[in-house]
Parts: C-alpha cells; structure tokens; sequence
C-alpha cells in the first residue's frame, strides 16, 4: 500500500505537466490567432468604382483568390468582394425617393442598432463592420430620386476608422459617376 500512495502523486504530477505542455499548443492552434496569409492582390475598386487599396485591406481577409462579382437591375448596383469562394465585403448604391433619409436607410433598410454606431453626421453612419452614407450628387437624380451607398464587411469588424475611410472614398467616387447621372 505505501509503494502505491507514492506513485499516485507522481501520476497526477506527470498527467498535469503533459496537459501543461500541450494545452498552450492545442489552443495557439485553435485559437485563430494567426490569420491567414493574404496571397492575392488587394483590388483599387468595388466593381469598377474607384476605392484605394489602403481602404479596402482592413476589410479583407486572407486567402488566395479574390473576385468580384456586381448585379442588379437599374437604380441598384451590388458589389461582392469574394475571397476563396465566400463573401468578404459587400457594397450596394441605390436610388431612394427624395423624402428618404440617412436614418432610414441605414437604421431601417440596413438594420444597424444604434448602440453599435461609431459615427454618425449628416452624411454617414458608421460601426466597426459596417456603413452607409448619403452620396452628394451634383445634380438631383432621375425624378428628384437620391442615391445611398452601404459596404459591409460580412465576418469580423474593421474598426470605425476603417469603416470610416472605405465608405467616405466610395461616395465621393460614386458621385462623379453614372450612378448619379
């Protein structure tokens, strides 16, 4: 019986130094800490419409394949940034009724919560994930229509600022557009 009690301690001794020693590197592992390797080039525009690549890359996940794919009919334009075959940012332009506010796009039609804003004026509301903005054509739209702008970046945030800086240069592209003839 004595050889048997002195063997127990050391049994549970070893066990928790193995678990010690692995535990750090099963969870570095399955922590995500390490993104992946970003292998693609970070595309200059949403579908055409001139964005910088500065303000794009906060938004972007790493992978090896980047696309873009744009729809929709007149008065609405969709842009998808797709990242190894899934959706990393999307950006939308479309007309609303010239009553329609900046808060109803966004809070309504987008769903952004107020306690997640991280910004917001007369042109722009903005989260860590997501923004909309009024986009200051420089003649009125067809039939006194104006246009909205939101991008979102589908997993994760990018921080206000980020969100900030992408949706402030892709308004002012899109208002030197066609979108806002």
């Amino acid at each position: 019986m004595p050889q048997s009690r002195s063997r127990f301690p050391l049994r549970r001794v070893v066990g928790l130094l193995a678990v010690l020693a692995i535990g750090p590197a099963v969870t570095a592992c399955s922590s995500g800490s390490s993104p992946a390797k970003r292998e693609y080039a970070t595309p200059s525009s949403l579908c055409g419409t001139a964005v910088s690549s500065s303000a794009l890359e906060p938004l972007l996940p790493g992978g090896k394949k980047i696309s873009s794919v744009k729809s929709g009919p007149t008065g609405f334009a969709r842009c998808r940034l797709v990242v190894d075959g899934q959706v990393a940012v999307t950006s939308i332009v479309e007309q609303w009724e010239s009553s329609t506010t900046l808060s109803d796009v966004a809070y309504g039609t987008y769903g952004i919560k107020s306690d997640s804003v991280e910004k917001e004026n007369t042109r722009y509301v903005v989260t860590d994930a997501q923004a909309v903005g009024r986009i200051a054509c420089g003649r009125p739209g067809k039939d006194g229509h104006v246009v909205f702008a939101m991008i979102r970046k589908e997993h994760g945030t990018a921080g206000a600022a980020a969100m900030e800086k992408v949706i402030t240069e892709f308004t002012d592209a899109v208002s030197t557009s066609k979108q806002c003839a």
